[in-house]
């Protein structure tokens, strides 16, 4: 009997122990990824100019692998109505200064994790900031990216968590008054209700100059990120001003992010994809 429960409490500590080390890998991967870089750079096809669209959906992190794959026909099909040239690509060489000049607009589709090698970033940089346009989908604003200058100068808030209990919850989006005869709210809604992973940051966007479009109705959500024992100072809000769809501008290029977007659904949602195709359409200056 003491030889059975010995081998049983053995096991038990051995599955405890198998348990915490997946449970940390997986908060380790979501935070840092296991990070890899693309040295040659993809061939692009004649068709695109300077009104390409780049979808980049490339994870160093935790994927969205619903959201993405749900994306891509959505904005294929986009392009294709607008007579946009398109490429979709997973590969970071392809920011590089001579093939990134071959598109208005770079979409970064649910990237995590440090997707860009040093080389690769300074080319993007010198991209936005001389004229290039930027559109940051959900977990393009999570904090796996590790790149400052992209975190405040382009994203323009610290991310935080999302809520946990339960992750997916519904509430109302908020169209600020003041952006209600921009183009980026043309055909949306002055309020719309989404159930979505809500993202809560630890800045505000406002605070980096940036111009809110949408806030979320924190009031009809429950905020905390806390996990058991291993996370416990996430049990809070940003109140009530929680901005959650915002732009800005990038020396003289344009920046749009959205933290929508966690589920497949997302790409499902008509206000969402007219939403995404004048967030393209501004921060690329595409006709």
């Amino acid at each position: 009997m003491r030889r059975f429960l010995k081998i049983l409490g053995i096991s038990l500590a051995g599955l405890v122990l198998v348990a915490v080390i997946g449970i940390s890998l997986f908060i380790y991967k979501a935070r840092y990824g296991f990070n890899f870089y693309e040295t040659t750079p993809p061939e692009l096809p004649a068709s695109l100019n300077k009104n390409g669209v780049l979808i980049f959906s490339k994870t160093n992190g935790f994927r969205h692998g619903g959201a993405i794959e749900a994306s891509l026909p959505v904005f294929q099909q986009m392009a294709e109505e607008n007579g946009w040239p398109i490429f979709i690509s997973d590969n970071g060489a392809v920011f590089n200064p001579e093939q990134l000049t071959r598109f208005g607009v770079v979409v970064w589709n649910n990237t995590s994790g440090k997707v860009l090698n040093d080389e690769q970033r300074q080319a993007f940089r010198a991209y936005l900031e001389g004229g290039g346009g930027f559109v940051g989908i959900h977990a393009a604003g999570d904090d796996s990216h590790q790149w400052e200058w992209y975190e405040q100068e382009v994203i323009g808030a610290e991310f935080s968590h999302h809520p946990l209990d339960p992750q997916i919850q519904k509430s109302m989006l908020y169209l600020e008054p003041d952006q209600a005869d921009h183009e980026l709210a043309s055909d949306l809604p002055g309020r719309w209700e989404q159930v979505e992973e809500w993202y809560v940051f630890s800045t505000n966007p406002r605070d980096s100059d940036a111009n809110v479009l949408y806030t979320l109705d924190e009031s009809l959500i429950n905020p905390s990120g806390n996990i058991g024992f291993l996370v416990t100072d996430k049990d809070w809000g940003m109140g009530d001003d929680h901005p959650i769809v915002w732009f800005r501008t990038v020396g003289q290029g344009r920046a749009f992010y959205s933290a929508l977007g966690h589920q497949a659904a997302a790409f499902e949602d008509p206000f969402h994809i007219e939403m995404l195709e004048n967030a393209l359409r501004w921060a690329g200056n595409l006709p």
